[in-house]
Parts: structure tokens; C-alpha cells; sequence
């Protein structure tokens, strides 16, 4: 293993969330070893590498060279493939794909309702999707954090949960509100989230005691929108 793949691997695995995002994801897509899955925003393919497990087959949809470059390089298999491109004009046919999934993404789109119509269209009958936003309001975060946030991470627009639901409905998509999952839930983990992302270097030898401390906070607590949504629906 080189550099290039210890410095990848640690950005997906050292985070308060983005296993949690992942896991939650793949259990809403509910995957069959048959299914043609989507994963639109792909990344460096860490996480899209790990869904191949899954299933038959996975399309990577990113549009930076540079990340598809390290996807290609540290995170392929046989039954996974990468292609370049912009969630609001996907290179697919209609009906595609047996299930689709985005972490965290839609919330960086040019156009977000154009991105989920796409991913709708690209969704068979009775397809499933599942994707994660971020959703920093004054009610879970600081002026502050959210400021430095979207300009940090290119954020156009910060969700609600029922401002996402009523996109996915217009987009043609059948929202199931009771699955949603809501991630920092907790007003003490919206906090802690807060300075660890501003401070990542300083905070890493922190991890492995910052991690569990939010876990069980947002077991213990719901007192507060979640900072990130986690949603599905079906075509």
C-alpha cells in the first residue's frame, strides 16, 4: 500500500459520519446480487468499490479527473466502472439502473431538482433511491460554521427534510418520509462536528475518542434537526 492509498483510505474512514452515511444508504437500497447500481458522485470510489460487493454492477458518475484518476488507480474491480459526467445531464439511457445512491452530494449540485429529475430517469420502474444531504440550519449549527462550510465544501444549498421530500416528489419520485434517518440529531454532536471539521489536523489524534462520544450522543438524544438527511424513494 502507498502513500497515495494511505492518504485516500484515511479521508473516507476518518470522519464522524461517512461510514455511518454509507451503511445507512446501502441497508435503505436493500441490494440484490442482480441489481445495475448507480453511484452519482463517486468520488475517489472507496465507498462505490465497497457496493460492488453487493451486486452485479456498479457505474461510478463523478466529474473530476483528478478524483477519477485515484478511483480508477486504488479502487476498481471486475464488476466496477467509472465514467465522467454531471448529475444534471447523466450519459444513460432511460432506466437504467436497478437502484441509484449519493453520499452527500446533491447539496453541491449547480442544480439540485434537475440532478434528482436525472437520477429519476435513469431509475427503472420500481427502482429505488437513496442518497444523504447536508442540512446545516441556524436550528443545528452557527452562522458561522455554515458560512465557513459552504464556502469550505461548495455547497450551494442546504436541505430540510420536507424541502427534500417535496423535490423528490416533483422529480417523479415516491418519498417513504418514514425511513428517513437523521445523522448529529443531537444538539452535543451538531457541537462536537462543529470543531472537529474546522480543526481536522489538530483533532486526529482525538478520533477514537470523538467518535463513540457522537455515536452515543445521537443514540441518547434527538433533539435537534440532523445535520446530515438520509432519504429513499422509489421510482
Amino acid at each position: 500500500m502507498n502513500w497515495t492509498s494511505i492518504d485516500r483510505t484515511s479521508r473516507s474512514l476518518l470522519t464522524l459520519n461517512r461510514d455511518r452515511e454509507y451503511h445507512t444508504l446501502r441497508q435503505m437500497l436493500s441490494l440484490q446480487h442482480g441489481d445495475t447500481v448507480l453511484d452519482v458522485g463517486s468520488g475517489d470510489g472507496f465507498w462505490t468499490a465497497r457496493l460492488a460487493t453487493y451486486c452485479a454492477a456498479v457505474i461510478g458518475l463523478e466529474p473530476s479527473d483528478e478524483l477519477l484518476g485515484y478511483a480508477r488507480m486504488l479502487n476498481n474491480r471486475s464488476n466496477l466502472s467509472y465514467v465522467q459526467g454531471t448529475a444534471e445531464r447523466m450519459p444513460f439511457p432511460e432506466a437504467t439502473f436497478d437502484k441509484v445512491i449519493s453520499i452527500s452530494c446533491i447539496e453541491h449540485f449547480t442544480d439540485p431538482f434537475l440532478g434528482l429529475q436525472e437520477m429519476a430517469r435513469v431509475l427503472k420502474p420500481g427502482g429505488r433511491m437513496a442518497i444523504s444531504v447536508d442540512s446545516l440550519l441556524p436550528e443545528n449549527s452557527s452562522a458561522s460554521y455554515r458560512e465557513w462550510h459552504k464556502h469550505r465544501h461548495f455547497v450551494t444549498r442546504y436541505f430540510r427534510q420536507d424541502e427534500l421530500f417535496e423535490m423528490i416528489q416533483r422529480a417523479g419520485l415516491h418519498g417513504a418520509p418514514e425511513r428517513t434517518v437523521h445523522l448529529f440529531r443531537s444538539r452535543a454532536a451538531a457541537y462536537v462536528r462543529q470543531i472537529v471539521t474546522r480543526r481536522p489536523r489538530a483533532s486526529l489524534p482525538l478520533f477514537p475518542v470523538v467518535y463513540p462520544i457522537v455515536r452515543l450522543a445521537d443514540s441518547i438524544a434527538n433533539d435537534t434537526h440532523g445535520q446530515i438527511v438520509i432519504v429513499t424513494a422509489t421510482r
